[in-house]
Formats: C-alpha cells, sequence, structure tokens
C-alpha cells in the first residue's frame, strides 16, 4: 500500500469466467464509495456533428451513433475508502476542504486510503453493429484483440429489455446493479459514455437531451463526477486528456508526501489464487526526473515530442509518428514552461516592491537591493520545481516501462479515471467522519459534464419543464419494485 504504487492489477472479465468472477464483482460495486467506468466503442460516428454548436444537435448526433455503434469492452474501478488519518498517524477528526479554483490554498495534511477492484470486461454485441476503421486501426494499436473479442466476448443486445434473449445477460444485469447501488459513478468526458451505457444496457434513449438529463437524475441518485470538467475548470491544467492527467496526478500525489501536502494511497487486492486471470499494468513513475532543464536543449526537447499528441492525447499517425508520445517526457517539458513563468511572476513582483520601496526611500539603489532583484536562485518555490528529484530505490529494480492509455483500455483507463478522483478528494477534500462521497466536501464536482468546445459544463438537472421519458419511468418503476430490502 503506498503512494508510490508501481503496479495495477486488471481483472480480465470474458464469458469464460464471467460467473466464477461474479459474486466478486458484484461486492465490490455493492462495497465502494464510487465506481469509476470507461468504455471502449466500435465508433462513434460523424465528428462535425458531434461537436455541433446547439447541444440537441449534438444530442441527436450521439444518439445515432449509440444506436448503430457497441461497446467492445467495459472498465469498472471501484474505489473504497477505507481510512482517513492524519500524516502524523493519528486519526482526523475534522478536515477542512478548499475550493477547486486555488490550488496554492493550505489544506490540512491527510493521508487517504483507498482499496481499489478493477475489471476489464469483454463484450460482444448480439445485434448488427457499425466498425469505423479508424476505431478499429486505433484499438488495434492500443493492444485491443479483436479475435479474442470474437471468441471470448459476452454477448449482450441494445435498447429495450427482451425476456425471449437466449442465455443470461450479464452486462444489463451488471448496468442494472450499479443503479440499484446507487453507488456515485465518475468517467472523464462523460457524455459519450453515458449515452451508450444507457442505450446499450438501459433501453432506447430520450428523444430529448432535457429528458435524458431528467432520467439520469433519477438513475444516480448520489451523483456522478466527470473529471475532465474537474480538470479543465476547477483544477485547471496545461491538458486534460486521461493519460496526462493520470501521470501528473500520479507525480504530484507521490511528491505530496515530502512537500507535507494531504496524498492517496492506493491498495490493490491480493490475486496470487487467480493470477492466470489478472492483467498487471505497470505504471512506476520514472527513475528521475527533473524541470531543471538547460535552455539550449529545451527547443530540442520540444522538437521531439509530437505537439499534437502532446497536446490531445491523439496523433492521426498513431504508432508510424515519428516524434515521441512520451507522456513523462510531455510532463517534464510542460512543468519547464510553467517553472519559467512562476520565476518571471516572481521576479516582476520583487522588482516592483524595490521600486517601490525605492521611491518610498529616495535612496539610491545599494548592493543588498541589487541581490534581491537578482534571479531568485534561492527562492524556495522554485527551488522546489527546479530540483532533480529521484525516487527510492524500492522503484528502480526494472527499466522503466509505462503503460499507455491505450493498453488493456477500458479497465485500466477506468482505474486511471478513478485515481484522478482520489487525488482530488485528497487535495480539495474534507473529512469528517464519514467515508461517503457525499460527505467528503466535494459537492462542487458533481453533476457537471465536460462539452467539447464549449467554456461551461452541462449540467445534470431535471428541468422544471421536461420530464422523464416512459421508456426509463417503466423500467424503473420495476427495478424500485424488485429491488432488495437491503439494497
Amino acid at each position: 500500500m503506498s503512494a508510490s504504487f508501481e503496479t495495477v492489477s486488471v481483472v480480465d472479465v470474458h464469458k469464460d469466467n464471467i460467473q466464477t468472477i461474479w459474486p466478486s464483482l458484484m461486492l465490490a460495486l455493492k462495497s465502494a464509495t464510487y465506481v469509476a467506468i470507461d468504455t471502449e466503442l466500435s465508433g462513434i460516428g460523424n465528428r462535425k456533428t458531434l461537436n455541433a454548436k446547439l447541444l440537441e444537435d449534438r444530442y441527436k448526433s450521439m444518439s445515432e451513433s449509440a444506436k448503430s455503434r457497441s461497446i467492445v469492452s467495459l472498465g469498472l474501478s471501484c474505489f473504497k475508502l477505507t481510512e482517513v488519518t492524519a500524516c502524523d498517524s493519528t486519526p482526523v477528526t475534522n478536515g477542512e476542504g478548499e475550493d477547486c479554483d486555488d490550488e496554492n490554498k493550505s489544506t490540512k495534511s491527510n493521508k487517504w486510503v483507498f482499496s481499489v477492484q478493477t475489471f476489464n470486461i469483454t463484450a460482444l454485441c448480439s445485434d448488427e453493429y457499425i466498425v469505423e476503421p479508424p476505431s478499429l486501426e486505433f484499438l488495434v494499436d492500443h493492444g485491443f484483440d479483436f479475435n479474442k473479442q470474437y471468441a471470448k466476448g459476452i454477448s449482450y443486445y441494445r435498447g429495450p429489455d427482451r425476456p425471449d434473449f437466449a442465455g443470461p445477460s450479464f452486462l444489463r444485469q451488471l448496468f442494472i446493479s450499479l443503479l440499484v447501488s446507487e453507488v456515485p459513478v465518475v468517467f472523464h468526458n462523460a457524455l459519450m459514455d453515458l449515452m451508450f451505457l444507457y442505450q446499450n444496457l438501459y433501453t432506447n434513449l430520450p428523444t430529448s437531451s432535457a429528458m435524458f438529463l431528467a432520467d439520469l437524475t433519477e438513475m444516480f441518485p448520489n451523483g456522478m463526477i466527470d473529471t475532465k470538467y474537474v480538470t479543465d475548470f476547477q483544477h485547471r491544467m496545461p491538458a486534460s486528456y486521461l493519460e496526462y492527467v493520470f501521470r501528473k496526478r500520479q507525480r504530484d500525489n507521490y511528491f505530496g508526501i515530502e512537500s507535507h501536502r494531504s496524498y492517496c494511497t492506493i491498495d490493490n487486492p491480493n490475486y496470487a489464487k487467480m493470477s492466470d486471470q489478472v492483467i498487471v499494468c505497470n505504471v512506476k513513475l520514472p527513475q528521475s526526473y527533473t524541470t531543471d532543464i538547460p535552455e539550449e536543449q529545451v527547443d530540442k526537447l520540444k522538437d521531439s515530442v509530437c505537439e499534437v499528441f502532446g497536446g490531445h492525447g491523439w496523433c492521426g499517425k498513431g504508432s508510424k509518428c515519428k516524434r515521441s508520445h512520451d507522456i513523462d517526457l510531455i510532463l517534464d517539458l510542460d512543468q519547464f514552461v510553467q517553472t519559467k513563468k512562476r520565476r518571471k511572476r516572481k521576479r516582476r513582483r520583487h522588482n516592483k516592491e524595490n521600486s517601490e520601496l525605492l521611491e518610498e526611500s529616495n535612496d539610491t539603489v545599494d548592493d543588498s537591493i541589487q541581490e534581491v532583484v537578482t534571479p531568485m536562485e534561492n527562492d524556495e518555490d522554485s527551488e522546489s520545481h527546479a530540483k532533480e528529484i529521484t525516487l527510492p530505490g524500492d522503484i528502480l529494480k526494472k527499466p522503466v516501462e509505462i503503460v499507455r492509455s491505450g493498453s488493456h483500455r477500458a479497465g485500466f483507463d477506468a482505474f486511471m479515471t478513478g485515481f484522478i478522483l482520489s487525488t482530488y478528494i485528497a487535495q480539495y477534500g474534507s473529512y469528517n467522519g464519514s467515508l461517503l462521497l457525499k460527505d467528503l466536501g466535494v459537492e462542487q464536482m458533481k453533476n457537471s459534464i465536460y462539452l467539447t468546445g464549449k467554456d461551461h459544463p452541462l449540467n445534470i438537472v431535471k428541468s422544471s419543464f421536461a420530464k422523464t421519458s416512459k421508456e426509463h419511468r417503466d423500467k424503473f418503476m420495476k427495478l424500485k419494485i424488485g429491488r432488495p430490502l437491503d439494497s
């Protein structure tokens, strides 16, 4: 159990082992503080209409995609908060969170302990569906095995319930269990995932976005969090694609320990008895890295990095790109730029303060003042970002090999999403004795979904002018009637 965890264990679920794993999956889901979800899709449709100016046009385009494409894999990562202690290991009785728009505010230094179980579920739609060549190529480049999907994918159908469907509908049962448990859910760029889950594992999508939002408020009464929205609009990073945010938060979380800031630790279960069904993803941090890069090397390093990938996490050339997609190099360069800007701001502030001091004293500049004006080689903040940092020897045993977000896509991506939220909880949350997400001081993150190209989120609220959809009402009523008393 460590803030510098080296590996992530992902249980590989398919039709040959779903019955064996099902009890563990249900227990993990029902006991989770929150569940992070990711889907891999056979296609997403026309990119232009997906980002249409009007929300209703976007919704209609995404609806058509969800009705004609399929989910090829589903990732669930169940995060259970088990303990919160002060960093001196004494129990915490109270904590005060800070607003997400100011990451420089001080917070009570706590250690947040999460037990995590992650599942990568291979799915196979029994209905006809469209497979887009670009999506297929992307998935293959990132290690997705289509042969395995067709041989071992768990069968499901889209749309309303079909009582005459041959065999158990495990994926639809899984989604219903998620709703019945009322556990909060977490996504990274949530809208497409939500619409595909609704159409593929629940029932037909409503005809309007307002009706869809009304349905969601009933389906997820304890709310949902979109970590892409939190990253872009509350925490604010240079980039907000999943791999970038995960790696940056992983670094910041580790160095939060030596900086006496709050941090989280990840406890992976022991899967020794089922090692043949577990994929171990390597997420070791680099042996060492530094932001004190000689300026004469910066331009050369920038030229070696794929600018498109660095900014968006995606490159049309894929594995054929001749420039680096190394996320750690991208982060080092970004940190160098941020550190340089920080130094310039401090230099300007110091110069302004000294100028005001000169005006008040009406004296000439002496050596002591000149020393204050010189570059801040001894500045604490600059030094903390510029020094070379070497990680402990226990994570230096093997050559660095970073698992990209494309490896074991859905399960690992779900873990990354959940981990990002765990670090935001540690940084901005508060603890008052309850381990429930609704009591952790992160209410400001809930029910706001990222919209590409917009400077505002899509808020998950039920409009006073919109009703829930009939298909949802009929199905949801059956769920309530059939819900066990102890659920």
